[in-house]
C-alpha cells in the first residue's frame, strides 16, 4: 500500500510539474490603455496595395486630405503603379511611369482596352483626421478630352484591396511573428465591384477608419509603434466624379500590447509549493489509512468486526 501511495504521488508530481513548466515557457501578452499624449507634429505611415481594375493607370489619382487644409493631388514618393490587362494580369512587371500630362491617345486606348491599374507603395500623411482617395481629379482637362473620345459619362473606381495598414512595414512584419493579437488589416482582401446594371451611374464608395494608436513590447524589451484599426462603410450613386476614398479618424487612447514570461524565482517557488504540498496531503492520507487498518485489525483481534 505504501509503495503504491509513493508511486501515485511521484505521478501527481510529475504532473504537475510539467503543467507548471509548460505555464513557465509559455509567453503571456497583456494590453493596457492610456491617453496618447503624442498625437501632433508627426506623419502618420499609411501602407497600400489596392487594385482599380477598371481604371487606367494614366487616370488614376490618388489624393490626400486633412482638416488643416492640406490637399495634395497624385501624391507620388514611394508610391509605384502597374498596368493591367482586362483580365487582371499584369501587361508588364515593370513600374508604370507618372506622367501629370497623360496621352489622349494611349489613355483612350487604354479604356477601349479595359485597362486597369495597380497602385501600391506607402504615403505619409497629417497625424490628424483625413482622407486618402482614389479617382481622376489630379486630371481633369485630359478626362474632358478622354470623355469626349470614348463617349463614357462616368469612371469606375471598382477595386480590390490587397492590403492597407498603418505603420512601419517592417514593425507590422516584426508583430505578425510575434504576436497573435491586434487587428491591423482588417480590410485586405476586401473586392467590390459595380454591377453591369449600373455602368452608366457614378457610384463612389467609402470607407471609415477609426485608427488606434498601438505599442507593442516584445520579450526582449523593444517597442514597436503601429496603428490598429476598424472599419464601416457605404457605397453611393453620384452625379459627379466617383471616387474611392479611406477617411480616418484617430483614437486619442493608445493601446499597449505586453509580452511577459513567469519569472525563475516565481517558477522554483511554485515547484517547491507542489513538492511539499503533495508529500503533505500523502503524509495526512498514509496516516488516515494506517490508523483506520490498525483500528480495523484491532476490532478483528476483539472479535467485534461483524
Amino acid at each position: 500500500g505504501s509503495v503504491r501511495c509513493v508511486q501515485e504521488t511521484a505521478i501527481i508530481i510529475i504532473l504537475l510539474f510539467l503543467s507548471e513548466f509548460y505555464a513557465f515557457m509559455s509567453i503571456q501578452t497583456v494590453s493596457e490603455m492610456f491617453v496618447d499624449i503624442n498625437r501632433g507634429g508627426e506623419k502618420l505611415h499609411v501602407n497600400v496595395d489596392i487594385i482599380a481594375p477598371k481604371l487606367p493607370c494614366s487616370l488614376l489619382s490618388l489624393d490626400v486630405e486633412d482638416v488643416t487644409g492640406s490637399h495634395i493631388l497624385n501624391v507620388g514618393g514611394e508610391l509605384k503603379k502597374r498596368k493591367l490587362d482586362k483580365n487582371g494580369a499584369f501587361i508588364s512587371q515593370e513600374i508604370y511611369q507618372e506622367n501629370m500630362n497623360p496621352d489622349i491617345k494611349e489613355t483612350v486606348e487604354g479604356f477601349k482596352n479595359g485597362e486597369g491599374c495597380q497602385v501600391f507603395g506607402y504615403i505619409l500623411v497629417n497625424k490628424v483626421p483625413g482622407n486618402f482617395h482614389i479617382s481622376c481629379h489630379a486630371f481633369g482637362p485630359q478626362l474632358q478630352a478622354i470623355v469626349a473620345e470614348t463617349g463614357i459619362n462616368t469612371i469606375d473606381v471598382s477595386h480590390q484591396i490587397n492590403h492597407i495598414s498603418f505603420g512601419s512595414d517592417d514593425d507590422l512584419k516584426a508583430i505578425k511573428s510575434k504576436f497573435n493579437v491586434g487587428v491591423l488589416n482588417p480590410l485586405d482582401g476586401v473586392k467590390k465591384i459595380k454591377p453591369e446594371h449600373l455602368n452608366t451611374t457614378g457610384v463612389t464608395h467609402q470607407y471609415y477608419l477609426s485608427v488606434v494608436p498601438t505599442t507593442y513590447t516584445d520579450l526582449g524589451g523593444r517597442d514597436y509603434f503601429v496603428y490598429q484599426f476598424t472599419s464601416n462603410s457605404n457605397e453611393m450613386n453620384t452625379a459627379g466624379l466617383p471616387v474611392l476614398v479611406f477617411r480616418f479618424d484617430l483614437s486619442p487612447v493608445t493601446v499597449k500590447f505586453s509580452q511577459r514570461r513567469e519569472s525563475i524565482s516565481h517558477f522554483l517557488v511554485q515547484i517547491c509549493a507542489i513538492i511539499g504540498g503533495i508529500f503533505t496531503v500523502a503524509g495526512i492520507v498514509d496516516s488516515l489509512i494506517h490508523k483506520s487498518v490498525r483500528k480495523l485489525l484491532k476490532k478483528a483481534q476483539e472479535g467485534k468486526l461483524s
